[in-house]
């Protein structure tokens, strides 16, 4: 069973990953990542008002991202190095936090500017 949470720790951390990749794309090219910010429904082109979206929704893929990658980095190290439970568990607490967080955020900004 702890092989199975391990491999959870690396999807996390690679998740976490991605985001900086993502973040440091929409920075780069001004383009929204479908992927992290929109779903299978939406498209870019279907936003109303761009600049503001992007100018909300880039700062919290970074957030997330940050807490994602150091969530997944502790959570690896206390399944394949050395038990940290007390700290495990408040990443994980933490981590699920900001991922309800940033689906709520990211939900309400498609709702306001698609």
């Amino acid at each position: 069973m702890d092989d199975f949470f391990g491999i959870i720790s690396v999807i996390v951390f690679g998740c976490g990953i991605y985001g900086f990749y993502a973040y440091i794309q929409m920075r780069r090219d001004g383009h929204i990542n479908a992927t992290l910010l929109l779903g299978k429904d939406y498209t870019e082109q279907m936003c109303k008002d761009k600049e503001a979206y992007m100018q909300k929704a880039v700062p919290a893929v970074l957030v997330f991202s940050i807490v994602a990658t150091l969530y997944g980095a502790v959570d690896m190290f206390h399944y394949f190095v050395q038990p940290i439970m007390l700290i495990d568990v408040i990443g994980m607490v933490v981590f699920l936090i900001m991922l309800v967080w940033f689906m709520v955020y990211t939900t309400k900004l498609k709702n306001k500017y698609f």
